[in-house]
């Protein structure tokens, strides 16, 4: 007896310590699925989180008026605040295209002197530049996201289609998870979808807020230093800080160069420079997180992560949704007594139940 006592324990030592190759197994597998399946996972995952926002909206318009009205206008609400938003991107990004693209000899010829400077100086570096990235180059560059951009039409059609469902089979599907045979585990779903919904809403809403003060403080602040398209800059700058990390890095960083090109003065660039880094940095490191609290833990080197991993996967739209992805995976991931370390790794309270002890109870004999 005792002897198969001891089998059975290290039997179940041995399966617990295969769980972390297997997690690890199991994110390859479903990394590689996710690339795999981008064009059809990567509507379907933007549909999840907009129904996040739109399901709230159409129970409230359900209450006072009829469902399939309640879900029509809701859609008619998604689709305008789309069109807001793409069109003054679109706006914004189109002015200072042209504009780059309508004085491209120019910025070259500056760009040319620049690496000559750089060479003067010992910096061989800048040599190999100029023969392979050039103002041209980036104007086709350019030219080549906007026309991507221009060919997302299906994509969001297929988005809405996925959202119409989702409206109409949300109710049915709670009750399907409610009735599964283990209550704990859809009681586990439900509480899961409920808490990252939650923090999804959260999480844009501070982006929202936090974006909207830095695009309005970007717009004055250039416009009160005569920089040319100022609100164009703040319009880009409200877009780009959706995208934590390196959107504010863009936003700072091409506002510069632009002012230097176009006043040649290093000293009023560098001064525009440090200005937007410190605005970027105050709004990033203090007001961002007051607001957000505790509901949005997450590790930044996380967030890093998960901006490049979801950008390599699914191009521009996975620089969006990389983050409300990794929200979603430490949601799910804390209170399950397997998976809980996950969400501790990403920077989220610790689970709350407490991990299983590997070695069974034994029992007087």
């Amino acid at each position: 007896m005792r002897w198969w006592k001891n089998e059975a324990g290290s039997k179940a030592l041995r399966a617990s310590a295969a769980r972390p190759q297997l997690t690890i197994i199991a994110v390859i597998l479903s990394l590689w699925a996710a690339y795999a399946a981008g064009a059809f996972l990567a509507p379907l995952s933007l549909a999840i989180f907009i129904l996040a926002f739109a399901w709230p909206v159409q129970q409230r318009l359900s209450s006072v008026m009829p469902a399939p009205l309640a879900i029509t206008l809701t859609l008619i609400g998604i689709v305008a605040v789309i069109i807001g938003l793409s069109s003054s991107t679109i706006w914004a990004f189109n002015t200072i295209w042209r504009l780059i693209s309508d004085n491209a000899t120019y910025y070259q010829e500056l760009y040319r002197n620049a690496a000559a400077w750089l060479e003067e100086n010992g910096i061989g570096i800048a040599g190999i530049w100029a023969d392979t990235v050039s103002v041209p180059w980036l104007l086709r560059l350019a030219q080549q996201a906007v026309t991507r951009m221009a060919q997302t039409m299906t994509f969001w059609l297929v988005v809405l289609a996925y959202v119409m469902v989702g409206l109409i089979e949300i109710s049915r599907a709670r009750r399907v998870v409610e009735r599964l045979p283990h209550g704990q585990v859809s009681a586990h779903i439900l509480t899961a979808c409920r808490e990252t919904a939650r923090r999804w809403r959260i999480y844009i809403a501070v982006r929202t807020l936090i974006s909207l003060m830095t695009g309005i403080l970007i717009a004055i602040f250039l416009m009160i230093s005569g920089v040319p398209y100022a609100l164009e800059w703040g319009v880009m700058g409200f877009v780009l800080n959706f995208i934590p990390f390196i959107g504010p890095l863009i936003a700072t960083i091409v506002p510069s160069l632009f002012v230097l090109a176009q006043f040649l003065d290093p000293s009023f660039a560098i001064f525009v420079f440090f200005s937007l880094m410190v605005l970027q940095f105050l709004f990033g490191n203090y007001i961002e997180p007051w607001i957000s609290g505790d509901a949005l833990s997450m590790s930044p080197f996380v967030v890093l992560i998960s901006i490049f991993l979801w950008t390599f996967l699914w191009g521009a739209y996975g620089t969006f949704i990389g983050v409300p992805i990794a929200i979603a995976v430490a949601t799910f991931a804390a209170p399950s007594r397997s998976m809980g370390w996950i969400s501790q790794l990403m920077g989220g309270p610790p689970a709350q139940v407490e991990i299983a002890d590997p070695q069974p109870q034994t029992s007087a004999e």
